[in-house]
Formats: C-alpha cells, sequence, structure tokens
C-alpha cells in the first residue's frame, strides 16, 4: 500500500516544479527537433570554408545540434548579450528547423535571415578571433556557435551611438539589447501572432504589471530588469553605482507566474538566464526597484 503522506510529497514537490517551471511542459512548436537535428547533421559533414574564420564547422554543429534539443542550452556566458540569448531560447524552441537552417547558413554564408530580418555581420566580427575571445570571458565563456549566432545578430542590428560589437566580452555598450528591438526580433520570425512590447528603460513597471502577466502554452515572457533584482537570491553583489543601478540592464526569460506574499513582503518567480533555471525570492523594494517591465510573444491562438 502506497504511503499516504509519501504520496502528498511527491505531489507538493510535482506543484512546486510546475510553479517554478510552468514553461518546462510547453512543448508548442511550428517544426520538429528532429528535422533540424538532420539539417544540422548535413551541415556537419560539409567542408567547404566558412566567412567565419576562427570557428570550426565541427564544433558548431555539434553545439547547434545540442541547442536544438535543448534551447535553454543557449549561453551568453560573459557577453553583454542578454536580449539575443532571451530570443534565441524562445525561438529555437518554437521553431527549431528554421532556427537550424539560419544558423548553419550564418556560417557558411556569413549571412542568413530570421524570418523577415536580414542578418548580415560585417567583416570585424567575421574574421574575429574566437580564441582570443575567450580569455576575456573569464570563467564564463560563450561556446563558439552561441558566441556566432548572438554576435551575428547584435553585429547586424546595432544602431550608430552603440558602436559595432565585434566579439570582445568588454563591449557593453555595444552589446545592450533594446525592449523595442527583442519585440522586433519576435516579430520578424512570422511564427508570432502578436507580439507587446511592455517595457521601457526609463520607468519601473511596478508590482500590479508583474502580477498581471498570465503564463500560458504559447506565450514567451523576457522581464527587463535590473540585475540587482537576482542578486540576493544568486548570492551576487550588488551594483552600488547609483546612476547605472537607475536603468535596467538585463533580459531574463520568465518561466512560471509571478506571485506575491503578503505576509513576508517577498516576490517570488522563476527565470530563465545565462543558460539555467534561477528561482528568485526578491524583497518588494527590491522587486519595485528593479522591474522594467516585460517583452510578450503569443502564439496564434494564446
Amino acid at each position: 500500500m502506497t504511503d499516504p503522506q509519501s504520496s502528498a510529497f511527491d505531489d507538493a514537490d510535482q506543484l512546486d516544479a510546475l510553479l517554478n517551471d510552468a514553461k518546462a511542459s510547453d512543448t508548442i512548436s511550428v517544426s520538429s527537433a528532429s528535422d533540424a537535428r538532420d539539417l544540422i547533421g548535413n551541415f556537419g559533414a560539409e567542408t567547404a570554408a566558412s566567412p567565419w574564420t576562427s570557428l570550426e564547422r565541427s564544433a558548431v554543429a555539434q553545439r547547434l545540434a545540442a541547442i536544438v534539443s535543448d534551447p535553454r542550452q543557449v549561453q551568453q556566458g560573459a557577453l553583454n548579450l542578454c536580449g539575443p540569448a532571451a530570443f534565441f531560447s524562445q525561438w529555437a524552441k518554437r521553431d527549431p528547423v528554421a532556427f537550424a537552417t539560419f544558423a548553419t547558413q550564418l556560417y557558411d554564408a556569413g549571412a542568413a535571415k530570421i524570418g523577415s530580418l536580414q542578418i548580415s555581420p560585417g567583416q570585424d566580427l567575421l574574421q574575429a578571433s574566437y580564441a582570443d575571445m575567450v580569455p576575456r570571458m573569464g570563467g564564463s565563456v560563450s561556446p563558439p556557435a552561441d558566441w556566432m549566432i548572438l554576435g551575428a545578430l547584435r553585429n547586424s542590428t546595432d544602431v550608430f551611438w552603440q558602436g559595432s560589437w565585434e566579439g570582445d566580452p568588454g563591449q557593453n555598450l555595444a552589446a545592450l539589447t533594446r525592449p523595442e528591438e527583442l519585440a522586433s526580433w519576435f516579430n520578424a520570425t512570422g511564427i508570432y501572432a502578436k507580439v507587446d512590447n511592455q517595457a521601457n528603460w526609463a520607468t519601473a513597471a511596478g508590482i500590479p504589471h508583474a502580477l498581471s502577466l498570465a503564463l500560458r502554452p504559447g506565450v514567451d515572457i523576457a522581464l527587463l530588469i535590473h540585475a540587482n533584482l537576482m542578486a540576493t537570491s544568486l548570492n551576487k553583489p550588488y551594483d552600488a553605482n547609483w546612476l547605472k543601478s537607475q536603468f535596467p540592464n538585463h533580459f531574463v526569460v520568465l518561466l512560471g507566474d509571478v506571485v506575491q506574499d503578503v505576509q513576508t513582503k517577498n516576490m517570488t518567480l522563476s527565470v530563465w538566464s545565462w543558460g539555467g533555471v534561477k528561482p528568485l525570492v526578491v524583497s518588494q523594494d527590491d522587486f519595485v526597484a528593479n522591474y522594467y517591465g516585460a517583452v510578450i510573444a503569443r502564439m496564434p491562438d494564446q
């Protein structure tokens, strides 16, 4: 006979897992990962030279296959490319064949399309030495394929005041992503029925906005925050620079509903960031000070 207390404990664990990561069970997509892996396998068997002079085909192919199998593996590492990382981690899940087609063509031709968006990185990035960048990433390395796709998107869409992102982890301003850009990337894929940009750089969005976010199958939500929102939960130091702390500096993907505990005056949420799931417990004050809204992309009928 099953121990009822044991069953209750298991149910509680499952409930906690669901609350922390509701997106794990969201399998809505418009193409298959199996077809994407076949495409990448054919790509890996080719021998043509690439405009990406420092990247080896077999290493790129192996990594791309891993990403389509688990898009949450997308890793920005020490690069300030959280916007492109948030985008690719969602697009590769929703349309793995389109993602694989883009990434393999990007390697072969040095240019490719994300739906209606032409990605054509400049020679400054195509000929940059990935090996020279790795030591500058410290202990948080972005793999070659990730460095290529994230960097190509950023390099191709930088505006004049940012400068051109050339693959260097030290280029923080050139790597920055504005919320309207992230929304435009989701729109360009052609697979989302509606994309709402409810984020901005100047004004905190507030707790009611966060509580109103409806995460359900077919909906992808990227939160715009200052990384101080994550500091306590991740045992990281706060950014004490007064001026920098007044503006957001990070995108994360929401994995479960935001919950307010009126007794503890804490906010709980779970997000994807830096290639992993991050459960967060944030004081209301820290949340209010560091949450700047969200970019919400909805698949058809959602």
